[in-house]
């Protein structure tokens, strides 16, 4: 079964090698709030960058800059690596209690002086190589670190990663409950591995840990591929709700989460990078690592195709 790498969303399509591949449609344009999970966490803290008082709690709250780092030059293409880490404290699950496996990884190459985002998707299950052997790309950040994890995404894509924001599922229950949850329809029946949350098909109001079983969901033929599509509806129908939502919330919001987000981007940086996103004439696109399911020693991998990958990087940083 092969996934052909385009742009992923509710129409999103995975090739089957005894079908016929349908016919080409054009890349769709998306907006800025149209981003997959952890996206949202990044726009809604560059929504605050212009409160000094808050953008001064932040500072010295959630960034980790690093000395060594070279500052971002000004209005050139970066690339910001966006992390989701399945760690929980209060997990039942020994497994998620200590260690730090990253659930969701997203590279996003922005230009500013084009005012242009290229998201990249990377399944949790890819395999690449790590100092271990051949391994899961979800545990780079549990076997080496921020360093690791850093140089597998730039060997598996070509693109170095300038910088990098994380944050864990507890900040994102905390940002959801925050602002009051919001209504989306759920597509099949989902649960969460703690066994706390069964919810079934239709339009419902979810607090966090709902929302957050939603976006994890990936007990299904297509595993990721069809969580993926998953967490775009909903990022759609949050980016809905946040432009609703109050000062007041978004505040909350920002003390609710702030335990569980790290950067090593400055606010400026964020900022900066914000404001060059902004508007209509901004345009963002959303890709995914293509390649095939591929079950090895009773492993399940997601094999990925490294030409078509190359085309891809290309068509992010618009090269012929």
């Amino acid at each position: 079964m092969a996934y052909l790498g385009k742009q992923y969303g509710s129409n999103a399509n995975v090739v089957r090698s005894n079908q016929p591949t349908p016919p080409k449609k054009p890349k769709r344009k998306i907006k800025w709030g149209r981003l997959l999970l952890i996206l949202f966490v990044f726009t809604f803290v560059l929504g605050l960058t212009g409160l000094a008082a808050y953008g001064w709690y932040l500072e010295r709250k959630v960034v980790q800059a690093d000395a060594n780092v070279p500052p971002i030059p000004d209005g050139k293409p970066v690339n910001v690596l966006i992390i989701g880490v399945d760690r929980d404290p209060k997990s039942g699950e020994a497994q998620r209690r200590e260690n730090f496996n990253t659930d969701t990884l997203i590279l996003a190459h922005i230009d500013p002086s084009k005012h242009q985002a290229s998201m990249l998707s990377i399944p949790r299950d890819t395999r690449v190589q790590l100092p271990t052997g051949m391994e899961k790309i979800n545990a780079a950040y549990a076997i080496g670190g921020m360093d690791r994890l850093k140089k597998t995404v730039g060997d598996l894509t070509g693109l170095t990663v300038d910088r990098y924001l994380m944050i864990d599922f507890q900040g994102f229950v905390k940002m959801i409950d925050a602002v009051g949850g919001l209504d989306f329809a759920v597509d099949k029946p989902i649960y969460d591995p703690e066994g706390t949350v069964s919810l079934q098909p239709g339009t419902q109001h979810l607090n966090g840990q709902q929302s957050l079983a939603v976006v994890r969901f990936r007990h299904e033929e297509m595993g990721d591929i069809a969580r993926v599509q998953r967490q775009q509806l909903f990022l759609e129908a949050l980016t809905a709700k946040m432009k609703d939502s109050s000062l007041v919330d978004w505040t909350k919001a920002l003390r609710g989460m702030s335990d569980s987000l790290t950067t090593d981007m400055s606010i400026n940086d964020m900022g900066t990078l914000a404001y060059s996103m902004h508007g209509d004439a901004a345009k963002v696109s959303a890709y995914t690592v293509p390649g095939d399911f591929l079950d090895l020693y009773g492993v399940s991998y997601w094999k990925y195709d490294p030409q078509k990958l190359k085309g891809i990087v290309q068509q992010m940083k618009n090269e012929p």
